[in-house]
């Protein structure tokens, strides 16, 4: 797939033209909580405040829904479109799930609640809800809310735009929680839409019942007044709770997409469409230019240091504003890990980035051995190339010149990485050193926090461990 790569410049302007940028398709990890480590080196924790996510734009989901039917449709930045069909049978709603995973929730668990529709609305139904508008609608008085995720051919892909149709009832209002990592993952942040008086929120009042919400992250996006209520989201998200909020004993709420509801909002106006929309994006960590340091930790024990070389051919491949990339740490087992992602990394293999990575781990004791080589903890990596974990071999030679940079080459005569890496490995290790420090300064035990520093020359990104 094809990503518009995108840093602070609007999403409405890019579905009007997109910038094109061939990206592989990243790795997703798990970051694994370290228990029992002891921390001692200062952490510099990237993104900078203020800075924002670097985003790529995938493409815009929209909920189409009315007399020709109910569906997800998801239009690409290229390639062509994915559809998902909403269908119902006594009003449970059923689908695919080929790019969203709908869950009705309430308190009520013995009357076992779902994901409803009825009349081209989305809400909860439950056994024995009685008559009215089952699942049409997400009650207050029954505890419902009704979840959506991004899955399938979305999953692991982020939202950082939304135009959003609300059907509203009884003098309600409505709760968005928006959350990163499924229904029960990291909440980013929690949404009060109001009824007010553009919405009459009354109990059968057609279009006049609906109101337009408007999410956007870009500060290029922020709307004008309009008749929308609009929020500045605070992170991307990938999962949306919506339930009644507290204005209404008896408030409820339907997920709609226009037909009988709201007019567009700002995207929806620029396509034509009164959907709800959904801005698809794949967030980074930052970008990094060649030449630029970048020093990353998420807090754990380990900190990475990487210098960006200038690539093989002497080019500097990547989006205008840098290589992107994606960085984790945490333990594995019995091991420390540190995981740089970066894209692209080998679309074009005959002009592959160069790195110089510094890797500071720490661990809780020094390991008990009598010294010399034995005393270097092992370093594993896995590249890109997918060849699996393996351990790290030692550079031929030291690629650095007299002033510490990778060497640079030219189209004509580009860097032979071969000179520096063992023959089928994309990383090899230039030195390392370790000592301890704490305790065992100062008693001459083998106590206190054993520090290793490996130097690292890389082309392209990858994983390393270290036990």
């Amino acid at each position: 797939m094809e990503l518009d790569v995108v840093t602070h410049r609007g999403h409405i302007a890019r579905a009007e033209g997109h910038v094109e940028a061939r990206m592989k398709r990243r790795r997703r990890l798990t970051l694994v909580a370290i228990l029992g480590l002891a921390i001692a080196v200062s952490l510099f924790i990237l993104p900078a405040a203020g800075d924002g996510p670097v985003i790529a734009d995938l493409g815009t989901l929209h909920l189409d829904m009315g007399p020709e039917g109910d569906r997800f449709v998801f239009d690409p930045v290229t390639g062509d479109d994915l559809e998902q069909t909403l269908s119902q049978s006594n009003c449970r709603l059923s689908s695919d799930e080929l790019l969203v995973d709908i869950t009705g929730a309430g308190t009520q668990l013995n009357k076992r609640p779902f994901a409803g529709l009825k009349d081209h609305r989305i809400g909860v139904g439950q056994n024995g809800e009685g008559k009215g508008e089952p699942c049409a609608r997400i009650n207050k008085d029954l505890g419902q809310s009704l979840n959506l995720s991004l899955t399938g051919s979305l999953a692991g892909d982020s939202i950082g735009y939304a135009e959003i149709d609300l059907g509203f009832k009884f003098d309600g209002d409505a709760l968005l929680e928006l959350r990163q990592g499924g229904p029960t993952g990291n909440l980013i942040q929690t949404v009060t839409v109001l009824c007010n008086s553009v919405s009459d929120c009354g109990p059968d009042s057609g279009g006049a019942d609906n109101e337009r919400v408007v999410l956007w992250l870009d500060p290029d996006d922020e709307p004008d007044p309009g008749h929308w209520q609009s929020f500045q989201l605070t992170g991307v998200f990938d999962t949306i709770t919506i339930k009644p909020g507290s204005a209404a004993a008896s408030g409820a709420v339907s997920l709609e997409a226009g037909f009988n509801g709201s007019p567009p909002g700002p995207l929806g106006d620029s396509l034509g469409t009164n959907d709800t929309l959904f801005g698809v994006v794949q967030a980074f960590d930052g970008d990094i230019a060649c030449g630029d340091t970048e020093t990353l930790s998420d807090g754990g024990n380990a900190v990475f240091q990487t210098t960006r070389g200038f690539d093989i051919d002497g080019e500097c491949k990547g989006p205008e504003d840098g290589l992107l990339f994606n960085f984790e740490s945490g333990t594995e087992g019995d091991e420390l890990f540190v995981d740089f992602v970066t894209e692209p990394v080998d679309t074009h293999p005959d002009t592959v980035a160069q790195f110089l990575e510094v890797i500071t781990w720490s661990f809780d004791a020094p390991p008990d051995v009598p010294g010399g080589d034995d005393q270097q903890k092992t370093l594993s990596y896995d590249d890109h190339l997918g060849e699996g974990k393996r351990l790290m071999p030692w550079c031929l030679q030291d690629p650095r010149d007299e002033n510490g940079d990778l060497p640079v080459g030219t189209s004509t005569d580009p860097v032979d990485p071969s000179m520096y890496l063992p023959s089928g490995h994309t990383s090899c290790l230039i030195e390392s050193n370790s000592h301890v420090t704490g305790i065992a300064e100062i008693l001459q035990y083998p106590l206190g926090t054993f520090i290793k520093v490996d130097v690292v020359y890389n082309t392209g990104d990858g994983k390393r461990w270290s036990n």
